[in-house]
């Protein structure tokens, strides 16, 4: 009966051994594989992250363009600035042009 305890005692201490050394290669593929999943979940993040950025200045940059083409005044209106990522950009506003038979037209140079 003796024999059979220490067997058992060995086939543990050898299972054991193996069990770690599983589970060390296993930790080891396991931060690769998620470092791997997180630069990835990262990256596109940052990007998402970005175009919403984007999309939300350019949306602020065409409400301010539209309330100077809104502008009812006949008269000549200067350029307004309007901000896109903290930068200003110049809007052009309404110029008066006279014709040659002496009428005025005021026109908007905006393009939509």
């Amino acid at each position: 009966m003796d024999a059979v305890l220490a067997f058992e005692f060995e086939t543990a201490k050898n299972t054991s051994l193996w069990t770690v050394s599983v589970a060390v290669v296993l930790a080891l593929l396991a931060v690769w594989v998620v470092k791997e999943v997180v630069k990835k979940v990262f990256t596109v993040v940052i990007l998402l992250a970005i175009a919403g950025l984007a999309w939300s200045q350019r949306a602020e940059l065409t409400a301010c363009a539209d309330e100077v083409q809104k502008t009812v005044d006949a008269a000549a209106m200067p350029d307004t600035t309007c901000t896109f990522f903290g930068r200003d950009v110049t809007v052009p506003g309404r110029v008066t042009v006279t014709t040659p038979d002496g009428a005025a037209t005021t026109t908007t140079t905006l393009v939509g």
